[in-house]
């Protein structure tokens, strides 16, 4: 698979049981073959999935996620993300670091998405979101986000033992990296600036192509 240039802008596709389930446009930070820095600023538009119109959602959002992924039957839909992000990602990791910063450009945090390790594509890299998350602060105080929405995943037996397995090895690995601000939760990033000239990425031709 292709080899990415600073400035270029890539897909994200996020795929469940071989269908789309979301899509966001990212400009290359840096590609070093087996890492990536990805650049995905606040009013990036991308694809999320949604209930279809025939049917109302679950009221929680842990039934809602295993709805649509038992069902298999979502939407997509446009949604601007929010926080500006530098998204770093290691061939086999089952996890990304995301170096938020605020608007000011200063650093707010580091945001621990657990994930499907990154396979590459044409058109960028495919992976899938796994719904746990861990918010680390500033001063690196650590807590856990979305577990309930994971909890539910192993609970309707949509996840595989030796997936559940890997990302529980992962939260212990990273959480052990945290306490003992090992990169990325030091200051290596944090007075990084994206190029002047970037503008929010959009999504390409393409983008809901498998």
């Amino acid at each position: 698979m292709r080899s990415w240039s600073p400035g270029e802008v890539m897909v994200i596709q996020e795929l469940w049981r071989g269908r789309l389930w979301a899509a966001r446009p990212v400009t290359v930070v840096d590609d070093a073959g087996d890492a990536l820095a990805l650049w995905c600023p606040k009013g990036t538009v991308r694809k999320v999935p949604v209930t279809p119109p025939s049917r109302t959602p679950p009221a929680s959002r842990p039934e809602w996620f295993a709805d649509l992924l038992v069902r298999c039957d979502w939407d997509l839909a446009d949604s601007v993300w929010d926080v500006s992000n530098l998204w770093l990602l290691r061939e086999g990791d089952w996890h990304a670091v995301w170096v938020s910063y605020l608007e000011t450009g200063e650093h707010w945090g580091w945001y621990v998405n657990l994930q499907e390790p990154f396979r590459r594509s044409k058109r960028g890299i495919q992976t899938m979101d796994l719904m746990l998350d861990i918010l680390v602060d500033g001063d690196r105080a650590w807590r856990w986000k979305d577990g309930d929405d994971f909890e539910m995943l192993v609970t309707h037996q949509l996840l595989d033992a030796e997936a559940v397995s890997s990302v529980r090895r992962e939260t212990a690995r990273v959480i052990g990296r945290v306490e003992r601000g090992d990169p990325p939760f030091d200051r290596t990033w944090l007075e990084w600036r994206p190029e002047d000239a970037w503008l929010p990425p959009r999504l390409p031709e393409g983008w809901d192509r498998l």
